[in-house]
């Protein structure tokens, strides 16, 4: 039995000036909410779409009136979503994280959405939100080959790869970060 597993990430940074204008091929009723307005219905399409256990873990962990949830609807059904966390709620875990950022966290499509262009412009409209930051940071697992395309997609500009060592399930982790050669954080 693994007690323990080693996860490589990387790590890029979004500006709020988009270069590029990313469409999805379907239309999309966006919102971003502050966490503590949702509303019950909302947190019951969320669980659908996330599951129960890790949207509680993720109210639990990152929940906070500075937290925001990007939800996008297709005809009334959540397809996706994104969570837009405020930097003291990470900096534990991720300390190099710089205290005027938010970080968009746990985004996930709903299996029949994917391809369509969704999440790189779910992560352009947080970049285009009035949340009060200049820069967002976002993370994908190195072999997540999906995302990474998405993120870069969106702008995203690769500034450095971490590991997280994670014991007892996730319930105690360690990062170790390397900044890429010539980006300045």
């Amino acid at each position: 039995m693994k007690f323990y597993s080693k996860v490589c990430f990387e790590l890029f940074v979004l500006n709020k000036q988009i270069d590029v204008n990313v469409m999805s091929k379907t239309d999309l009723d966006t919102k971003i909410e502050r966490f503590d307005e949702l509303t019950a219905q909302d947190w019951r399409r969320i669980k659908k779409l996330q599951g129960g256990l890790r949207v509680s873990y993720l109210k639990y962990r990152y929940g906070s009136p500075e937290t925001y949830v990007l939800c996008s609807y297709a005809d009334d059904e959540l397809v996706h979503i994104e969570w837009i966390v405020p930097p003291h709620k990470l900096k534990s875990r991720y300390p190099f994280l710089p205290g005027n950022s938010y970080s968009v966290i746990s985004g996930l499509t709903l299996n029949d959405f994917r391809g369509l262009g969704i999440y790189p412009s779910q992560i352009q409209k947080v970049m285009a939100s009035s949340i009060g930051a200049s820069q967002f940071y976002i993370w994908a697992a190195s072999d997540n080959i999906a995302s990474l395309k998405g993120i870069r997609k969106a702008g995203g500009a690769k500034i450095g790869e971490f590991v997280q060592t994670r014991w007892l399930w996730g319930g105690i982790s360690n990062v170790s970060y390397s900044v890429e050669e010539g980006i300045a954080t």
